[in-house]
């Protein structure tokens, strides 16, 4: 075909087409959509020096007999291969390239971006991917979130923001040190289930200077200290399931000040104990977000308590080197944290919560400490909670509120009564949701009597008729 002033060229599902040539000068979109039988030449075509020196967008979607893409191009702005479940090695040179669909690419085994335009990529989508390279002038975003078998990545991103391997299981130190020596605007990190990194990697983090979000769940770490160096700029902080991590691990934390912009703190389903989990609610109080999820060392909560119990209310927290009577008469007036979400979820060893008004949780507005089965009683003095879920604790049998701006509060599957129920709300001013569906001591009796003693309710949910 020579048709120099044609642009638009669409000729999909076209079964027995497995090749073509064309010398169109001006063609800028081309859509072959289903070609089932189109062969690996078609690259030739759209490539430097094949004839279609102006093309922009060119759709492949469905080509299923696609084995090997390549393209050279400087033109090229968008590519889709939807569908072309055969292809298992990608080769892009295509500098100007901002769009690129792989969807359905799921046989892909290596890929090469080198250069392009995109902004972000998302490769999650590629179980087989094992080889990558990146070279990307303009990238924010990379998601490689899956990868599983992926070993090898030159990724040379400068701009780059946002880089998510999440269970990219077979990445070594190696290859996480040099990316994050390339992509020194890195503000989130997520290296969830990357079980092959060690010290390499934290202490590379000396070069991410803007790094605020940081995910080493589920790895093998058993040294933090690289990240108490080096991220000062860190808010949040996720350690799920870190079960190398010893006591001692997070003490930099709550005895030296460390990361002092951290906000948000996750150590669900971990193994530190009792007394550094309650040093951390006591010395960190800039903290807004802390999940304990599945942590079976986390036994009662008794914050601001004496006898004995350990004092779970704000406290100063002194830097190493820094003497603990300097500045003291200033430090005691320190009366409030900011603590706003507390998740206990599956907490299975608490038995008792107590947060009375000395402990000075002003801030707290989320408390979820549903399926914590052996949690029996309950006694809260919070004034800004605002959200309270206690199902699924089936031994729940004492419940005291105080708390005049809850709204919602959740009991389902507790065998706590009826009377109990009526007692609590009755302090709560501002509720206006109550969950009491699969109590077992709460007749529709009862259902009828929360509406007199809270007057704010709106919605209770029972399988009971009231």
């Amino acid at each position: 075909m020579d048709f120099l002033a044609l642009q638009k060229l669409a000729i999909p599902k076209q079964d027995s087409l497995t090749t073509l040539a064309l010398q169109c000068q001006s063609l800028q979109e081309v859509d072959l959509s289903e070609c089932e039988s189109l062969t690996n030449s078609v690259c030739d075509v759209f490539s430097y020096g094949g004839g279609c020196p102006m093309l922009k967008l060119l759709t492949l979607d469905n080509c299923e007999n696609l084995t090997s893409i390549r393209f050279i191009s400087t033109s090229l702005v968008s590519l889709s291969l939807g569908g072309c479940r055969a292809i298992t090695n990608l080769e892009l040179s295509c500098p100007k390239l901002e769009k690129v669909i792989l969807d359905g690419c799921n046989h892909l085994e290596r890929a090469s971006f080198c250069p392009v335009g995109l902004l972000s990529l998302n490769l999650g989508i590629c179980p087989k991917l094992n080889i990558l390279s990146i070279e990307a002038p303009f990238m924010v975003s990379l998601e490689l979130k899956g990868c599983g078998v992926l070993s090898e990545a030159f990724i040379n991103c400068p701009l780059l923001t946002s880089l998510d391997a999440s269970f990219c299981s077979q990445l070594t130190d190696e290859c996480l040190s040099a990316t994050t020596a390339s992509c020194p605007l890195i503000e989130s990190l997520i290296l969830m289930s990357c079980l092959l990194i060690g010290s390499k990697v934290l202490h590379s983090l000396c070069s991410l200077p803007n790094l605020t979000v940081l995910d080493l769940s589920y790895t093998f770490l058993v040294d933090l200290q690289p990240v108490f160096e080096f991220c000062s700029q860190l808010e949040v902080l996720k350690l799920q399931a870190c079960k190398s991590l010893s006591d001692t691990s997070l003490e930099p934390l709550y005895k030296g000040g460390a990361l002092p912009a951290l906000q948000e703190l996750d150590l669900s389903h971990g193994t530190l104990c009792q007394s550094a989990i309650d040093e951390l609610l006591v010395c960190c109080t800039n903290l807004r977000r802390v999940s304990l999820n599945g942590c079976e060392n986390v036994h009662d909560l008794k914050w601001g308590c004496s006898h004995g119990q350990v004092d779970v209310s704000p406290a100063l927290k002194i830097p190493y080197g820094v003497s603990s009577q300097e500045n003291v008469l200033e430090s005691s007036q320190e009366s409030t944290c900011l603590l706003q979400n507390l998740n206990c979820v599956g907490c299975t060893n608490i038995i008792k919560v107590e947060i009375p008004s000395r402990a000075h949780c002003l801030n707290l507005l989320f408390l979820n400490l549903s399926l914590s089965r052996n949690l029996k009683e309950v006694n809260i003095t919070c004034l800004n909670l605002c959200f309270l879920n206690l199902s699924n604790c089936s031994s729940l049998e004492i419940l005291r509120l105080d708390c005049p701006r809850l709204t919602s509060l959740f009991l389902q599957s507790c065998s706590i009564d009826g009377e109990a129920v009526e007692a609590a709300i009755s302090k709560c001013n501002m509720l206006e949701t109550l969950d009491v569906r699969f109590c077992q001591k709460i007749s529709s009796t009862s259902v009828a009597r929360f509406r007199t003693s809270c007057s704010s309710l709106k919605r209770i949910f029972s399988n009971l008729s009231n």
